[in-house]
């Protein structure tokens, strides 16, 4: 069972969380491996904010994620920062890319999960991982039956994602090795 997770991370927190994800999947045996959407103005965040800087060089390492990515995958996890209750701009441009596996449907059937920070509120980031939903929905993907986790960007940024990340990361490896 393959699972790429697929992030779009500014400050890190995102990085964190789907790092967490990433080796917790590892070790109950599931081929878990780590992209990046592609953000061509996160040096500029970088060069402005010290926090953006903490984790820039780990998130730029990280392969940048295509349709191929996808379409390898068993599971696909995104993570996104919510803007507006929606996906980042750099997000959307990639589920943008996706079209022409929509209309192949090459992706009917794969599983799906959808995670979230927002500085604004919790309900905001439930917005933003309902839009990735939305756009999982479209392509055939069948939800991994867990509930979004969203991250509460607080003033120190960044920190390690709150204490239950590891027991969202352990329930949502069981839930896809269930399928």
């Amino acid at each position: 069972m393959r699972a790429n997770i697929i992030i779009h991370s500014i400050s890190g927190n995102l990085y964190l969380i789907a790092e967490t994800f990433t080796e917790t999947l590892q070790a109950l045996g599931i081929d878990a491996r780590l992209y990046r959407v592609s953000d061509p103005d996160l040096h500029i965040e970088a060069n402005e904010r010290t926090e953006v800087n903490e984790y820039y060089e780990e998130i730029t390492a990280l392969p940048e994620a295509n349709g191929r990515t996808l379409e390898k995958a068993d599971a696909i996890i995104l993570g996104t920062p919510s803007r507006f209750a929606m996906p980042t701009s750099e997000m959307k441009a990639f589920l943008d890319s996706t079209w022409p596996l929509y209309k192949t449907q090459s992706l009917k059937g794969k599983l799906f999960y959808a995670f979230s920070s927002s500085s604004v509120s919790v309900e905001d980031g439930m917005k933003a991982a309902q839009c990735l939903y939305s756009w999982a929905g479209m392509m055939g993907l069948v939800n991994i039956p867990y509930s979004i986790f969203v991250h509460k960007e607080g003033e120190i940024m960044p920190i390690r994602p709150t204490d239950d990340i590891d027991f969202v990361a352990e329930h949502l490896g069981t839930a896809i090795l269930a399928f």
